[in-house]
């Protein structure tokens, strides 16, 4: 059976989308960017295929985020070789299976750049739901505005620390006006209360009628106290408006997250894998 790897560019993008729909909760942070940016190298990153007898098996993102999809072994060696040693990503996120053989490829023959990490998340739970749910929502949680933008940067810079184990200044001063666009493009849902943000929770990647849950932040001192369902509850029955289904990831060892998550109807449906520098 011959194989190869190749370049991807905008013609291969019909191909490119069906690859990703076979697994589609899994695949959504690619397939968001593809949908935003199309193949195109200059807004999208080098996108690397892999084919058997003509047709593509597995795909890899090298970009700010390295992210490869499709479930072919074979393939992984390729991504390793076609990535090479010089690290530009501050992350590499996938289907575990194949973001850790990446990761484990890429620091074994260049440990220099790919060895050195802050963290590896080796088992985040995958978890999806439909439509809105049937727990009681929080009537105090609505859109974030500019207003909040303060408390809202402050709490994701915190979120952002305590999950990662590192600031997200550390890159340069770029972290504000990702918070900012968050807010700017109705992603980011919150309870203020004296003009303090005490929960947040924000969409991520979007696409067709898929949205994915992320910076789920409680303040640390109303922890315990029950907040988080019904504020997600809150967030959620606005979400499926216009994104009936909704998916999440979350670290393993994260059980009250995991449990209130489950109590909210998100049931499990794979794992994935990311390694933060």
């Amino acid at each position: 059976m011959a194989t190869r790897l190749r370049l991807l560019g905008p013609p291969d993008r019909a191909e490119v989308e069906s690859l990703l729909a076979q697994r589609p909760v899994e695949n959504l942070f690619l397939a968001a960017k593809v949908g935003l940016f199309g193949v195109d190298r200059r807004r999208l990153g080098k996108l690397h295929g892999f084919e058997r007898d003509g047709k593509l098996t597995a795909v890899c993102l090298n970009a700010g985020t390295v992210f490869p999809a499709g479930v072919d072994p074979d393939a992984i060696p390729e991504f390793v070789g076609a990535i090479g040693g010089t690290r530009r990503a501050s992350s590499i996120l996938g289907n575990s299976m194949t973001a850790l053989g990446l990761f484990v490829g890429l620091a074994e023959r260049w440990p220099a750049s790919w060895g050195s990490y802050v963290n590896v998340r080796r088992k985040q739970p995958l978890m999806v739901r439909r439509g809105a749910p049937d727990s009681e929502a929080d009537p105090r949680v609505r859109l974030l505005t500019m207003k909040d933008f303060d408390s809202y940067l402050e709490a994701s810079v915190h979120m952002y620390t305590e999950e990662i184990g590192s600031s997200p200044y550390k890159y340069g001063p770029g972290y504000e006006s990702f918070v900012a666009e968050r807010i700017k493009n109705r992603d980011a849902w919150g309870i203020v209360e004296n003009s303090k943000v005490i929960f947040k929770a924000d969409l991520g990647p979007k696409f067709r009628d898929q949205a994915q849950l992320q910076g789920v932040w409680v303040d640390p001192e109303l922890r315990g106290t029950g907040m988080s369902v019904p504020a997600l509850a809150g967030m959620l029955k606005d979400v499926v408006r216009t994104h009936d289904v909704v998916s999440l990831y979350v670290n393993d060892f994260n059980t009250p997250a995991i449990r209130s998550y489950e109590h909210l109807g998100f049931e499990h449906v794979g794992a994935l894998s990311t390694v933060h520098y």
